[in-house]
């Protein structure tokens, strides 16, 4: 009779962990930037703090390199509900929100990140949070903490030192009017090229520049292409993290609680990575690819 119950119980031990397991659920969240950067880095942060505030219940799967899209595309799967999580610039919201977000890309406008900061607690962008979530769409790095970059450079071909250096230069960007518009008043001409073809587009001279975040050059190599870096620091960015509203409003209390906590650990992580990095990723791309970095 003990060995029955004993057998019983020790199947009913079996279906809960097979139950358990069934029921874990998996998370897609979808990144532009390749291995080694450090938006890999933080994405691992909150990886590792949603599952383990959930006890294994919600599981984080991290793709790379736009794998499951072009930054637009993630958005409009966002709201679709297709896509679970996007991690990427503020900017690339500007559609969705031109009224309050065309300002994050305007040049000079903000002094540093505290000031871009002020600025993402302010009611106006709080207006912008209410249009996005009217399109399917939520931060959940609520505090705005992932300063990037921590300052912008511009890569080319050959040396810049001055607005007249821009003339006829032919320079990749990303979908962004506001931004667009500047480069071509300093008359650069502009393509648009995702950002997963920068590199061979300047290999292949069918763009001579871009201009990026200094933290994402070294995973990127672009200085074995374009090995002039003139620091612009045109302006401060942040990088969030945002979630379908539609599998937002699939999760109870205590997971949306623990998926806020560790965009804002990752967010956060993610800071400190680009200020830490910043110093020996110039030197690495002196030492590795002769890049030459100018001041104006």
């Amino acid at each position: 009779m003990l060995k029955k119950i004993s057998t019983i119980l020790s199947a009913a031990a079996v279906s809960a962990f097979l139950i358990t397991a069934v029921e874990a659920r998996t998370l897609n969240i979808n990144e532009s930037l390749a291995p080694g950067s450090p938006e890999e880095a933080a994405l691992k942060v909150f990886k590792a703090e949603v599952e383990k505030a959930t006890g294994g219940e919600l599981e984080i799967k991290i793709f790379l390199q736009d794998q499951l899209g072009k930054p637009q595309e993630s958005l409009e799967n966002l709201s679709l509900g297709t896509l679970d999580i996007y991690s990427g610039a503020l900017s690339y919201y500007t559609s969705l929100a031109p009224e309050e977000l065309s300002v994050v890309a305007l040049p000079y406008l903000f002094k540093d990140h505290d000031h871009l900061r002020r600025y993402l607690s302010s009611d106006i962008f709080k207006t912008a949070q209410d249009k996005l979530r009217e399109k399917g769409i939520r931060f959940i790095s609520t505090d705005f903490s992932g300063d990037r970059g921590p300052y912008r450079v511009y890569l080319s071909t050959k040396p810049i030192f001055g607005p007249e250096d821009l003339e006829g230069h032919k320079m990749r960007m990303w979908p962004n009017d506001i931004a667009i518009g500047a480069w071509q008043q300093l008359g650069a001409v502009t393509s648009v090229i995702p950002w997963t073809e920068v590199y061979l587009s300047i290999r292949q001279g069918i763009v001579d520049a871009v201009t990026a975040p200094l933290s994402l050059v070294k995973s990127t190599k672009f200085t074995e292409v374009a090995p002039y870096v003139t620091e612009l620091k045109q302006f401060p960015q942040s990088w969030p993290i945002a979630m379908s509203e539609k599998v937002w409003q699939t999760l109870s209390p205590s997971e949306q609680e623990a998926i806020v906590n560790a965009a804002n650990a990752a967010t956060a992580r993610y800071r400190e990575i680009t200020y830490e990095n910043a110093a020996s990723d110039v030197d690495w791309m002196i030492k590795n690819h002769g890049a030459k970095f100018i001041r104006v």
